[in-house]
């Protein structure tokens, strides 16, 4: 879906620079990027899908009590 732009715009802003950082570090996650963008995406909207990776990412660790393992990561 869309970016829903009704919550808090500076929480928008530092979870997009997280993502972008996320991206950054991670080459499963960069690898991702590039696809997005290859698939003719600007570079806002690939670094939106990699937001919501990250959310999910972390969502998923909180939910399952777990620890982060980048070999985990597809």
């Amino acid at each position: 879906g869309r970016m829903v732009k009704h919550g808090s715009s500076a929480l928008r802003c530092v979870l997009m620079r997280c993502a972008d950082s996320f991206a950054l570090h991670n080459p499963v996650v960069y690898e991702y990027k590039l696809k997005k963008m290859n698939e003719g995406k600007f570079f806002r909207v690939a670094l939106s899908h990699v937001a919501k990776k990250l959310i999910r990412t972390i969502y998923t660790l909180e939910k399952n009590d777990l620890d982060f393992d980048q070999s985990k990561l597809r």
